[in-house]
């Protein structure tokens, strides 16, 4: 149990600006790597601290100030980690260089262009997709847990593409570890939107593993950038399907997450 708890704080100290003020003792690569399975529970943290912030500010101000506040606490909860990734990503990829120029491109700390607009339009879209969503406030708790499900489809198994350095989940992480992460997310998913939920989680997976094939296509394999990219897209991914399946279907959440 132990272990286990001290692989749970290792991951939400890495991926998160929480705070964990607590001593872990000596930290192995395998508690990074087993850490993974909780990915799908800092995003529930995430995802319930971001809502906290909407509901609060929905109290005071228009909706729409709640969105904007819900989506600056995730960017601070973060530090901007993943819409940083997909700004790294964007650069390198659609930089029309060489592979390896790609990745240097990648690890520049400098925004161009094409990271830009890639941010730029990914706050969009979630601002969008929020606003138009029926129930926004569940957008915003499952918009983390949506990102960070599907990382399991981008690393298992993955290639490091650069000589030097390593992924610490790329191509580590073990297909149990990756089953689990898929069974945490798929609950949230069914518990949200019962059989629907089903239909969600399984594109927004496939989406995932096709990314991963696409970038492995350009640079030869993956980085943390790519997670952070994938996670990004994935989120705003969630906001298009269930606005679609809601148009088309009738889709409604479960009674049990209405108000």
């Amino acid at each position: 149990m132990k272990t286990q708890i001290k692989r749970f704080l290792l991951t939400l100290g890495f991926m998160t600006r929480i705070p964990v003020n607590v001593d872990l003792g000596e930290v192995k690569d395998e508690d990074m790597h087993k850490g993974f399975l909780y990915y799908p529970v800092v995003g529930l943290i995430l995802g319930l601290c971001d809502m906290a912030v909407f509901l609060l500010v929905s109290l005071i101000l228009p909706e729409v100030f709640g969105i904007l506040f819900a989506m600056l606490a995730n960017l601070c909860l973060t530090g901007a980690f993943h819409l940083d990734g997909l700004s790294d990503t964007a650069d390198g990829i659609y930089s029309a260089r060489t592979r390896e120029r790609m990745l240097e491109i990648m690890k520049d700390s400098r925004i161009g262009t094409n990271g830009a607009v890639a941010m730029c339009f990914d706050l969009a879209l979630k601002f969008a997709g929020i606003y138009y969503s029926d129930i926004r406030w569940l957008m915003i708790l499952l918009m983390p847990i949506a990102g960070k499900m599907v990382q399991g489809a981008i690393v298992y198994k993955a290639i490091y593409p650069r000589e030097k350095g390593i992924g610490i989940y790329v191509g580590t992480v073990s297909l149990g570890t990756v089953i689990g992460t898929v069974i945490l997310g798929l609950i949230a998913m069914v518990l949200a939107f019962s059989y629907w939920g089903i239909l969600i989680f399984a594109i927004l997976f496939g989406f995932a593993y096709l990314f991963r094939v696409y970038i492995t296509g350009k640079i030869g394999g993956i980085t943390g950038d790519v997670m952070g990219a994938g996670s990004e897209l994935a989120e705003v991914l969630l906001l298009l399907v269930v606005i679609t399946l809601t148009k088309y279907t009738g889709m409604v959440p479960l009674s049990l997450f209405v108000f």
